[in-house]
């Protein structure tokens, strides 16, 4: 029985094993399901956890160097979302989906689920910010106040108003602006939240444009996040990113509000006008401090115009249906983004292939290996598209036209870079928090179902044995990884999520992020726990609970 209940350390592989054998081995699962047992801490969960097979060692280097040598060729150009080796890449991961057994869950049966993009470009020409402060008018170019991603057209003045940080939430019993008169003023509001403040479960009205909006404002400013203030130091760069296309969700409608965020200087200049500085502000908001809302002294002049167009792209999803005829109408997700960034003007070709090549291909390699003896809850298997453009793809799944019904995920397991090594003695600043050969981040695993974590970790203790790091994972970790991968657009709708990430390293978003330097034996690893971790939840008798 030891080469179909894989026990921990095991080598066992179904090909070495005669036809007859295997068959049996295949017909005494039921029995393994109970034999090995993986121990939850604490004694709150049941204390056998269902066997994992064999079929996880057809997850192998080989396989995945195969899969990413052709996602993230020159070929297919980078794997931009509106550019046509998209369509390529995406026809790729659904044929490989149909030969594995999957039903296509998009429209019609398909395997791809069609949605509408708009891009709007801003015409620098026709776009300014004008501040009077103290009496005395200044101009900002677009190095200097660039229009914050996803800003509406529009020609709007008013007073500026201090609206802290500008949340709006009847349910967590925070107001930044109560007693305070926005109609048709402009607000500006500092980054983050106070703490109390869950930003995991704000509304999307509750904060940002549309707190702003709800309140009577015509514009908003928005002070500049201290993860991006060198960036926002250098204006020539800040110009180039004001100017870039900018794209979202045909469905998702378009912001009311001018928006604009500001550099340091802009920022320090209007801030001096009531006493303050960027500075303090930004301390302020590390420590998760109360801001005082004011009126200032101050008003201002917003114009952006912007060129739109609209386009078409996709996500990839297919459903593996379960063994377990009441079962099967749950669904474990497995997910990743194939889509990564466009060439640039020099005609350089991002290939990508950690980010998210790495993921796409073990989350294909997933598939293939709980084709071979399903699960018994049913599989979905979603590659999302616009992840790079703002986790457009996940979001229309979720909130949109989800291909299941969210109240029938039981998890989404997350794969979004898992294909880099730390080299040892490597000092590279880039590579300060790139994980080494025997370790990965796991974020979100503890957030929603503890339950989750506790098998998660029983079962990476039982098979792989990575060091499982949890730095991004701490909720006052500025990187605010939880809310940046598509796992996000399910957990905010209380889908327990696991996210796996490597670390960002210095080839990350570069032309440099190619296949010769990925880490197959460790992405291997990475793919054959998450593929063990969803097995177990695929197969046990309850859904996970969930804290309360």
């Amino acid at each position: 029985m030891l080469f179909i209940c894989r026990q921990s350390g095991s080598a066992a592989n179904m090909k070495s094993v005669k036809p007859i054998h295997r068959f049996l081995a295949v017909s005494l699962v039921a029995l393994c399901f109970f034999a090995t047992a993986g121990l939850y801490s604490g004694g709150a969960t049941p204390a056998v956890l269902p066997a994992v097979p064999a079929t996880v060692d057809t997850i192998n280097p080989g396989e995945l160097r195969m899969h990413l040598s052709f996602l993230a060729s020159e070929e297919l150009g980078g794997r931009y979302t509106l550019s046509p080796g998209f369509q390529i890449a995406a026809r790729y991961l659904a044929s490989h989906l149909e030969a594995y057994g999957f039903r296509g869950a998009g429209e019609h049966g398909s395997f791809l689920q069609t949605f509408e993009l708009i891009t709007s470009k801003v015409d620098s020409s026709k776009t300014s910010l004008e501040m009077t402060i103290g009496g005395k008018p200044a101009t900002f170019s677009l190095g200097e106040a660039p229009p914050s991603f996803g800003s509406a057209s529009g020609d709007v003045s008013g007073q500026i108003v201090f609206a802290g940080y500008g949340i709006s939430s009847p349910a967590q019993k925070h107001d930044d602006y109560a007693g305070l008169d926005v109609k048709g003023k402009i607000v500006l509001i500092a980054s983050g939240a106070p703490t109390g403040i869950d930003s995991s479960k704000l509304a999307p009205t509750e904060s940002g444009t549309s707190a702003a909006q709800a309140h009577g404002a015509v514009g908003l400013l928005q002070l500049p996040p201290a993860r991006f203030l060198q960036f926002l130091k250098n204006k020539e760069a800040t110009e180039r990113f004001a100017t870039r296309e900018s794209v979202r969700l045909a469905k998702a409608g378009e912001s009311k509000l001018p928006s604009m965020t500001l550099g340091p200087d802009a920022a320090d200049k209007l801030l001096g006008a009531a006493g303050m500085n960027l500075k303090s502000i930004l301390e302020t908001t590390e420590k998760k401090a109360p801001l005082q809302p004011k009126a200032f002294e101050a008003s201002a002049h917003i114009s952006i115009v912007s060129i739109q167009s609209r386009s078409t792209t996709q996500n990839v999803a297919g459903i593996l249906e379960g063994s377990d005829p009441k079962l099967k109408d749950e669904y474990v997700t497995f997910s990743a983004h194939y889509d990564h960034l466009k060439t640039n003007a020099n005609g350089q070709i991002y290939p990508g292939a950690d980010d998210d090549g790495s993921g796409t291909v073990s989350v294909l390699a997933i598939a293939r290996a709980m084709s071979v003896q399903r699960p018994k809850r049913s599989v979905l298997i979603i590659f999302h598209a616009g992840e790079e453009l703002g986790l457009l793809g996940s979001e229309y799944n979720s909130d949109f036209a989800p291909v299941v019904p969210l109240d029938k995920m039981v998890v989404d397991l997350n794969i979004d870079m898992i294909g880099r090594s730390k080299p040892e003695g490597d000092t590279q600043a880039e590579d300060q928090r790139l994980t080494d050969a025997h370790s990965i981040y796991l974020v979100g695993s503890n957030r929603i179902s503890p339950e989750l974590h506790a098998l998660s970790e029983d079962t990476n203790a039982e098979f792989q044995k990575l060091r499982l790091d949890y730095y991004y994972n701490d909720p006052e970790n500025p990187e605010r990884i939880y809310f940046r991968s598509d796992h996000w657009n399910y957990a905010k709708h209380g889908i327990p999520i696991i996210f796996y990430f490597d670390g960002v390293h210095v080839d990350y978003h570069k032309v440099t992020d190619t296949v010769d330097k990925i880490d197959f034996e460790k992405m291997t690893q990475v793919t054959r726990l998450v593929f063990e971790t969803g097995w177990r939840i695929a197969n046990l008798d309850h859904r996970l609970t969930k804290a309360n």
